[in-house]
């Protein structure tokens, strides 16, 4: 399609109205739109024709000419069109931010001023690419479109919302654009946890095999490099991978019980205590999927007011980020409520956690009670008390951490979280 300087393909015009949720594009679109799909096009496919001179668009044509020419010396645009190729979403994203830092409306800037503020936009365009995708890749895994509610949802397979979509709630959702973002920043941090992870050796011979682990080789296959007669057919096979070698086992446990998150839903949690824990929630989410472990999430005050219990593979609904928070806190009750439903988790007992997220004390009546039930089924239960010391949560937990700061996750309850 005939935009300022270039021939811009109807799909890529869509793609761009489409990633920021503008109107279609028609043959009547105003200059300022034009130019914003020549430069989407260029971020997100780098490919342009130029149209023939007596086509061009008269109007913007030298500012646009002076942007396109400063880009195509600038090494911030070569990067940022490399961080967006082929992703209309971020090239969205880019553009938007780009055309914040050019202004259009202003007058023609000296080729300096257009160079620095270029330079700057791309700057900014990149870090609202990094958060645009921090904010998605958190709230991966949750189903969007099932109608919210405070009652039980039981995890099934749930339709996802399409990715624009999604990203235009996020935009106009502060609270959960805030949560998106905390999650995606925490699920960096469980991926790193589990990468740091020692993996158990495979330390058992099973059987002989072949392969070329030098580690690994028969005695009978060392000596046949000693012997000059048979070193070359020694080194034929190496090349091959066709050397006798041991085959090795490893001892470790396979597979992990439920993840039983417990998010307080108190009065006292309302605002950033609630985000935070939220975020938490969703970065467990994803490492109960790596781990294939079935997920449940409790939302409590002074009693269960939400469940969701999320299979391998599944998502959970959306239900789950907007509890309300509201009354007083049993802490108990839903430590009980978590260990009955992994007591009825046939056969998927073993290594199964709950982690308890609160801001509030509970009566520590029940606590030995329940803490005994938890060591009989193998129940690990970790407490991070936001605001609240670890000897508050110490009668129902294993091991508690005091949470400070709500931007981030400190190293031991990082540990604590991803790291068993």
């Amino acid at each position: 399609m005939k935009r300022i300087l270039f021939d811009v393909p109807r799909w890529h015009c869509y793609l761009h109205r489409d990633s920021r949720g503008l109107d279609r594009v028609e043959l009547s679109d105003g200059p300022t739109r034009r130019f914003e799909d020549e430069l989407f096009d260029r971020l997100y496919s780098g490919d342009g024709e130029r149209l023939p001179e007596a086509d061009q668009e008269r109007s913007m044509k030298s500012w646009a000419e002076q942007v396109h020419a400063t880009t195509e010396q600038l090494p911030a645009f070569a990067r940022l069109a490399s961080e967006v190729r082929g992703d209309a979403l971020a090239a969205g994203a880019a553009v938007e931010t780009l055309m914040e830092a050019l202004k259009p409306e202003e007058p023609e800037k000296k080729p300096e001023q257009m160079r620095r503020a270029l330079a700057q936009g791309c700057e900014k365009a990149s870090a609202a690419v990094e958060n645009l995708r921090d904010t998605i890749e958190g709230v991966d895994g949750v189903a969007f479109g099932q109608a919210a509610g405070s009652g039980s949802a039981e995890g099934g397979q749930l339709d996802q919302a399409p990715i624009r979509s999604l990203a235009a709630r996020l935009k106009n959702d502060e609270r959960l654009r805030r949560i998106a973002l905390l999650a995606g920043r925490f699920k960096r941090i469980a991926a790193a946890k589990r990468r740091q992870r020692l993996k158990h050796g495979a330390d058992e011979i099973s059987d002989i095999g072949q392969g070329a682990d030098l580690a690994r080789l028969l005695p009978s296959e060392m000596v046949r490099l000693l012997r000059p007669r048979l070193r070359l057919a020694f080194l034929r096979a190496f090349t091959e991978r066709q050397c006798l070698q041991y085959e090795l086992t490893g001892s470790a446990v396979l597979g992990k019980g439920p993840l039983v998150v417990c998010l307080d839903k108190s009065g006292s949690m309302r605002g950033d205590r609630d985000l935070w824990a939220t975020a938490v929630a969703l970065a467990l989410l994803d490492q109960a999927q790596h781990e294939r472990r079935p997920f449940v999430l409790l939302g409590f005050d002074g009693k269960v007011k939400f469940e969701a219990i999320v299979q391998p593979g599944q998502p959970m609904p959306e239900a789950g980020l907007f509890v309300g928070c509201a009354g007083g806190t049993d802490i108990g009750g839903v430590i009980e409520h978590g260990l009955g439903l992994i007591r009825g988790q046939a056969g998927k007992l073993r290594r199964s956690d709950i982690v308890l997220v609160t801001d509030g004390q509970s009566d520590p009546d029940t606590a030995l009670v329940l803490r005994e039930q938890a060591k009989t089924l193998d129940v690990t239960i970790l407490g991070l008390g936001i605001g609240v010391e670890p000897e508050a949560l110490s009668p129902w937990c294993d091991e508690a951490h005091a949470i400070s700061s709500l931007d981030r996750i400190d190293e031991k309850s990082a540990e604590a979280m991803f790291a068993r």
